[in-house]
C-alpha cells in the first residue's frame, strides 16, 4: 500500500495564509497571483509556489529564509540546480523552470530537521512571477 497526497489552488484567497507560513508575512496587495501545489508520497513532501513577482516583497522573502546562497546564471551551480529541478516528474503546469530570463536562483540545503531538505527561489523576468520550489524527505 503506498500513501500519496497532493493539494493544488490558485485561489488567491485560501492561499494568502500559506504565503504567511512560508514568508512569515501576509503578501500585501502587489502579489495579485499565488499558485500552490504540495505533493506528498510516503516520507518525502515536494512544495511548488509561484507569485507575482515585486521587488520589495523578494527583498523582504531573502531577508526572512536567511542564509541563502545565489548561484548566478553564468556559475555552474545554476546548471546544478536546474538540472535536479529537471528530474522532478510531476510540477503542475503553471510551473517554469528557471530559464533564460532568470538571471540567479536562491538556494539553501539541509535547513529542516530533515535527512534531506532543499530550497530554491527565482524569478523569471518575461513572465515577472517569482517560484519557490522546497524538497524534503526524512
Amino acid at each position: 500500500m503506498s500513501y500519496s497526497c497532493a493539494y493544488e489552488s490558485q485561489n488567491r484567497d485560501k492561499l494568502e495564509s500559506s504565503f504567511e507560513d512560508n514568508f512569515g508575512f501576509k503578501p500585501p496587495e502587489s502579489i495579485k497571483k499565488i499558485k500552490l501545489k504540495n505533493r506528498g508520497y510516503f516520507d518525502f513532501q515536494v512544495h511548488y509556489m509561484s507569485f507575482t513577482y515585486d521587488s520589495t516583497v523578494l527583498d523582504k522573502i531573502i531577508a526572512h529564509d536567511q542564509p541563502l546562497n545565489i548561484a548566478e546564471r553564468n556559475n555552474v551551480k545554476f546548471g546544478i540546480i536546474i538540472e535536479e529541478l529537471e528530474k522532478d516528474e510531476n510540477p503542475p503546469s503553471w510551473f517554469d523552470l528557471p530559464n533564460e530570463n532568470v538571471d540567479r536562483i536562491y538556494y539553501k540545503n539541509d535547513f529542516l530537521d530533515h535527512s534531506f531538505s532543499e530550497y530554491y527561489l527565482w524569478t523569471d523576468k518575461e513572465t515577472e512571477m517569482t517560484y519557490l520550489y522546497v524538497h524534503f524527505f526524512d
